[in-house]
């Protein structure tokens, strides 16, 4: 091949790169962000709830430049076996999460919480969450994770009484026509806290009440406490009961 044969291929090549849509910068796999790990979709009343673990701190880009934030992007699965590992194109971005500017979005640690309210009873979905560097390269292989909604149980209603040591949780049973009743799961929020990622209690709580014994003492604590389900084949969780306060006072 001559050398001006050459210097047309690669003329047309890089002209055909550049038609189509316009998409996010991804740069080869040596120089693309860490993807995210842990990417969870749970769902707790009307709402999913997705969480994922940012990449290790102390990451910089081949630019010197700090990991910038992250995009989140949900697919509806239109029919049973429409899932798609690679359907790249009918990825909706939902959420860009900027590490300077929060906004809705909550962090705890490297943890990073989002919520999203846009889910219709009946439909599963596909989330996948990319880690985005200033420059626009973006990672997109952090996998996905598939979630249907359905209908969540009813929260409780708790009220608080005294016990020794600690602060007794109590409420009645809820009751539901739709799934299984699995439980309750007890969060907790220390004062200056306005979110709580996961229950105190290890697993669902299979009676109506809940004891606190790992109070400090006069320390005002807040309690919400959430009915779980299973309903459909998904594990939900219900809406948060209105908050109590319990505080444990030293003789």
């Amino acid at each position: 091949m001559t050398v001006l044969l050459r210097f047309m291929l690669l003329v047309v090549l890089s002209l055909s790169a550049a038609c189509g849509k316009k998409g996010p910068l991804i740069p080869p796999d040596g120089f693309a962000p860490p993807p995210v790990s842990a990417l969870q979709v749970v769902q707790q009343g009307e709402n999913f709830r997705i969480s994922w673990l940012a990449p290790e701190q102390n990451y910089r880009g081949p630019s010197g430049t700090d990991l910038a934030g992250f995009r989140l992007y949900r697919r509806e699965i239109k029919a049973p076996g429409d899932e798609c590992p690679t359907c790249g194109a009918d990825d909706l971005l939902i959420r860009t999460v900027d590490l300077e500017y929060l906004q809705d979005a909550v962090r705890i640690g490297n943890l990073f919480v989002v919520v999203d309210g846009d889910v219709k009873p009946g439909k599963s979905y596909q989330y996948l969450v990319t880690a985005f560097e200033k420059n626009g390269a973006e990672n997109r292989d952090s996998g996905r994770v598939k979630r249907k909604k359905v209908a969540p149980p009813p929260a409780p209603v708790v009220r608080t009484a005294e016990a020794p040591g600690g602060l007794m949780l109590e409420w009645a049973t809820v009751q539901f026509g739709t799934g299984t009743l699995s439980g309750y799961n007890v969060y907790r929020l220390r004062p200056g806290e306005r979110y709580a990622f996961r229950p105190i209690t290890p697993a669902p709580g299979k009676e109506p009440r809940y004891e606190d014994l790992r109070m400090e003492p006069d320390t005002a604590y807040r309690y919400q406490v959430r009915t779980v389900a299973l309903v459909d084949g998904e594990t939900v969780e219900s809406d948060p009961s209105p908050q109590v306060e319990g505080k444990f006072v030293l003789p």
